[in-house]
């Protein structure tokens, strides 16, 4: 299946390296005249279009692999949806819930396999400890709390919930499985930037009343990547930042209550938790869409749906940041 890639700049560069080695690349459509200089170089025998249109009549292109600016997803998608193509669009599906539901319903409406760029939702620690979720082995599930901060790359063009929290609402929509309703949302803007959050903290809860939570900043003097699973008799714990061997390890506790009080807590050794790390994550994304799209699994966990669903609390909580007034630094 021939794969069209639109957009080959700081991430869409990595899908065509992954699509490549894949034998998957049929063509690629970048505006910027110095990138298709660059990528006539890399792949001498590729397509390399400036227009969409001519793009999508490259015969053999079956689907199509979005990684424009968020801004131009939904026109891009759109357009590719409408020429018949399976398409797979990078995170943030859309800067609007409801533009992400119109292309859902053109997805389905067509026949088509629509997924969205949830690259952790392919994590084999992560997929591994929603195996252990499903066993019971934490006990009964209280709340997951996500944390992703560094002193990283800070944009201009989106706030830190746009950029970041994307990655943690997919992990948690991966392990939780159950719809999320924000109840809290705080921000900060140290750098005095108007309608650019440089730290939120969101809380969220299920309608079995479990907990969630995402913390994200840019601002952080030091990098955490972490997911914390509470458990009624473990704790298990996901950090990215460390080496793959060490990523995912549980922490058996025990807790003493009087009434609703409690009243002692016991905690164990950790335990680290053994997994296979198997293919780089992106080609495991890839792989699995193309599977889909050629009718060879049912059903993807980062499918447009999921898409849906992220953008949807980003919205949501991006409402609740907007009614937030905080005075900026001068």
């Amino acid at each position: 299946m021939s794969v069209l890639l639109v957009g080959c700049g700081y991430w869409g560069k990595n899908w065509a390296k992954t699509l490549a080695a894949m034998g998957e690349l049929g063509a690629i459509c970048e505006p910027s005249d110095a990138l298709r200089s660059l990528l006539r170089e890399s792949y001498p025998d590729l397509p390399i279009e400036v227009d969409l249109q001519m793009a999508l009549q490259i015969p053999g292109i079956e689907a199509v692999v979005i990684a424009t600016p968020v801004v131009t997803h939904r026109a891009v998608a759109q357009e590719c949806l409408r020429a018949g193509k399976h398409v797979l669009i990078e995170k943030p599906m859309s800067l609007q819930a409801s533009e992400a539901a119109e292309l859902v319903e053109l997805a389905d409406s067509s026949g088509l396999v629509l997924a969205t760029g949830h690259l952790l939702m392919y994590h084999p620690a992560l997929l591994k400890l929603k195996e252990m979720i499903g066993r019971g082995e934490l006990g009964d599930i209280l709340a997951v709390q996500c944390t992703r901060v560094n002193l990283g790359k800070v944009r201009n063009e989106e706030n830190v919930w746009w950029s970041l929290a994307p990655h943690d609402l997919s992990i948690i929509s991966l392990l939780l499985e159950e719809p999320l309703q924000p109840t809290g949302a705080l921000k900060l803007n140290p750098l005095g930037r108007s309608g650019v959050e440089d730290t939120v903290y969101a809380a969220f809860r299920t309608l079995s009343g479990r907990e969630a939570s995402v913390q994200v900043s840019w601002l952080s003097p030091y990098k955490k990547h972490e997911t914390l699973v509470i458990g009624t008799q473990q704790i298990a714990v996901f950090d990215d930042a460390l080496p793959w061997e060490k990523k995912l390890s549980v922490l058996p506790y025990t807790l003493e209550r009087d009434g609703e009080m409690v009243s002692g807590l016991t905690r164990e050794e950790s335990i680290a938790i053994s997994y296979e790390p198997g293919a780089d994550l992106l080609t495991r994304e890839a792989e699995a869409f193309l599977q889909a799209c050629r009718g060879q699994r049912a059903s993807l966990p980062n499918d447009g749906r999921n898409g849906l669903e992220v953008v949807r609390l980003l919205e949501d909580v991006q409402t609740r940041l907007n009614q937030q007034k905080i005075p900026c630094p001068v």
